[in-house]
């Protein structure tokens, strides 16, 4: 078995312990119509980097990403720290998805807990681009993650 934490950057290793601290975020999607449409999520990290969410079938983010899987998010903590990411969501079928909603459900109980189970869907996010912002000291200061 190759334990995938050993090729991941260090930057790569912060931006997941920062989601898993942070344990929320706004997800923006392509409506379509030449406006963004953002929604307040629930997000954990996988051990390899992917940060997971669930949604039902029937939100806008979902048909959003089915039709671009183009997203941005902005995940933050303490009101003072901040990541700016942009990537690529995908929804996880079969054997991707149960680990991935077990993920989200160890971070956020009752997270995949829903009265429609059927249209319960698990995605993830691979990320492209990231920087991180320090708005506690003055000036604030961002950087670029390096995540390959």
């Amino acid at each position: 078995m190759v334990e995938l934490g050993n090729t991941l950057t260090d930057d790569t290793r912060w931006l997941i312990d920062f989601v898993r601290s942070a344990g929320a975020g706004v997800l923006a999607s392509n409506s379509g119509t030449g406006y963004p449409e953002s929604a307040y999520v629930h997000v954990a990290a996988t051990d390899d980097g992917h940060i997971v969410f669930g949604t039902n079938t029937k939100s806008r983010k979902f048909s959003n990403i089915t039709s671009d899987p183009r997203v941005s998010m902005v995940v933050m903590r303490d009101g003072t720290h901040e990541v700016q990411l942009e990537g690529e969501a995908r929804v996880l079928e079969g054997a991707d998805a149960a680990p991935a909603g077990q993920t989200l459900a160890a971070q956020h109980p009752g997270a995949t807990d829903t009265n429609d189970p059927e249209n319960l869907r698990v995605l993830d996010i691979t990320v492209r681009w990231a920087m991180r912002t320090d708005a506690s000291q003055v000036p604030p200061r961002s950087d670029e993650l390096t995540l390959r």
